[in-house]
């Protein structure tokens, strides 16, 4: 006989979680802002933190390391629309964990460009 359904813990019913992952979209918020304002040092500045908060020994934490790498990159070039975009969706999956899906279905927040 299988053991009772229990449904997936909801990260909005744990504080500890969801303080980190707030605090993860906040960052995002920086680094797109920076780029929006074509500060190339402040993007790269919050960059630079999600880099340093990654676990590089799973293959998942090494292709975000490459997406923020690009990032980096597109900044260094003066593509702040490029690194900002590609921001803007990591952001935006992140805030869908943090934030529910709003009464009419759409997810609140900054818009993704």
């Amino acid at each position: 006989m299988f053991p009772p359904f229990r449904p997936p813990r909801v990260i909005e019913s744990d504080p500890q979680l969801l303080e980190p992952l707030t605090q993860l979209v906040r960052v995002y918020d920086r680094a797109i802002g920076a780029c929006e304002a074509r500060d190339a040092r402040g993007a790269l500045a919050a960059i630079r933190l999600l880099r340093e908060a990654l676990d590089l020994s799973s293959a998942a934490s090494r292709s975000f390391d490459g997406l923020y790498a690009w990032c980096e990159s597109a900044i260094g070039y003066g593509d702040f629309l490029g690194a900002a975009r590609c921001l803007g969706t990591l952001r935006e999956a992140w805030y869908r964990v943090v934030r529910p899906v709003s009464a009419h279905g759409r997810w609140p927040g900054r818009p993704v460009s």
